[in-house]
């Protein structure tokens, strides 16, 4: 018989025995981890989403590019998201913190070279590589959260992609403010910077634990971590998941969550001034969202452990699809201070809700793969989204037409979860 591991006491390191778990060049704690995702999708959608229109504007006035021309740059996100399945098969044998590194970093590298830009090719050769950089950025948050904190899932993974949202608080004004005083060649200084420093973090702190168990004190107000050795992790391998109805079934539900993020959200600004709404009120509005997204995250991960997270993310679809039929008429007098939080508290619910249920229906040993292939389904969103919102635009006039066809959309979307039936029985039977 085996001799049973050894418990780890409280405050002893994981990785680096005899250091503290709180010190900042040798982190050894789950929280660490945590933080630098919150990092990265704070930078990296920030400036990728709520910054996005900030810059836009200048392009069109400096250059006269159109706004399908310039809307057609967020298209590139579908490059990031094709290569997913292959950096996450990397991502699933050696473990995040070098391929997340990389692709921070060329991010970073398309920021810092934007200022140089002076021809139409040059702004999406940029976009390509700036999304291409996304492939392997958010998708460890779920694998990282599950192996450090898998009691207390839901909630954890709701702090941890509250940067999404954090983004949209904070880095429009600083961005914007920057770009005022300095111009947008500026502003991508600014966020060129910011983001190569995030780079840097994810080298240092981004770490799974690798001690069983990670037992912590009954006092203790942290959770218990577990084995990060692939073998010994539950779950589907990607050929099982290949072969289950349900990983085609949480591509379209991708597709579908992903849609207000990559067709609406960066024109939501220019929609309500279209409208009739004043600059400052629709920028108000944009921050009031941002700030209701970082709550539908920990409010929908807690709910995710109540009731699953599949039937949380049929809860956030519906209202999702409520406040979107309301802000397609901004001009309703104070209908935006409603719809804009509901907004952001149901969309926020998305990126936590999919990694719990992609852990419910194939678990942990394939997860970055496995994610990587339901991403196409964020890759088609991405890819025709954006460019039928500058044609509607460009053409009508009027982003409206894209509120009505997302919410018919999401309607769809509920069919589907519900089609997906009980996490149990298909984890167990790769069905």
């Amino acid at each position: 018989m085996k001799d049973q591991p050894t418990p780890i006491p409280n405050n002893t390191s994981v990785d680096n025995t005899g250091i503290s778990a709180w010190n900042p060049f040798n982190p050894s704690h789950g929280w660490w981890a945590v933080a630098v995702c919150f990092a990265i999708s704070t930078t990296l959608v920030g400036f990728s989403t709520y910054t996005f229109a900030l810059f836009g504007d200048e392009m069109a006035a400096e250059f006269g590019w159109t706004r399908t021309q310039i809307n057609a740059s967020l298209s590139f996100l579908a490059v990031g998201q094709i290569l997913g399945p292959f950096l996450g098969r990397v991502i699933d044998l050696r473990g995040p913190r070098v391929i997340v590194a990389i692709c921070v970093g060329l991010t970073a590298s398309s920021y810092l070279v934007r200022p140089m830009m002076t021809e139409l090719w040059h702004w999406y050769a940029l976009s390509f590589i700036q999304y291409a950089g996304f492939s392997a950025t958010m998708t460890p948050v779920g694998r990282i959260v599950g192996l450090w904190f898998p009691k207390a899932r839901g909630r954890v993974m709701g702090v941890a992609m509250m940067g999404n949202n954090f983004g949209g608080v904070v880095l429009p004004g600083m961005v914007g403010a920057v770009i005022a005083y300095g111009g947008w060649q500026t502003g991508y200084y600014l966020q060129g910077l910011l983001t190569s420093f995030i780079a840097i973090t994810v080298l240092v702190a981004l770490r799974e634990p690798k001690t069983e168990p990670i037992l912590q004190g009954k006092d203790s107000n942290e959770f218990e971590g577990t084995i990060s050795a692939r073998e010994n992790l539950p779950g589907m391998e990607m050929s099982q998941a290949i072969r289950s109805k349900n990983l085609y079934m949480l591509l379209y539900i991708l597709l579908v969550g992903a849609t207000p993020f990559a067709s609406l959200l960066p024109q939501l600004i220019s929609h309500y001034v279209n409208e009739g709404i004043s600059s400052t009120a629709a920028a108000t509005a944009m921050s009031i969202l941002a700030l209701g997204g970082m709550g539908g995250k920990v409010v929908f991960g807690i709910l995710g452990e109540k009731i699953t997270a599949k039937n949380a993310m049929i809860v956030s679809f519906v209202g999702l699809s409520f406040a979107l039929l309301l802000a397609a008429n901004p001009s309703i007098p104070g209908i935006i201070w409603f719809c804009s939080p509901l907004w952001g508290l149901c969309m926020g619910a998305f990126g936590t809700l999919t990694n719990m249920i992609v852990q419910d229906y194939f678990g942990l040993k394939s997860f970055a793969s496995i994610m990587g292939v339901a991403g196409y389904g964020t890759a088609i969103s991405f890819g025709i989204g954006p460019i039928l919102s500058g044609l509607s635009f460009d053409h009508l006039d009027s982003y409206r037409p894209m509120f009505y066809g997302t919410i018919v959309v999401m309607a769809i979307g509920i069919f589907a979860l519900k089609a997906m039936g009980t996490p149990e029985k298909n984890y167990m039977s790769g069905e």
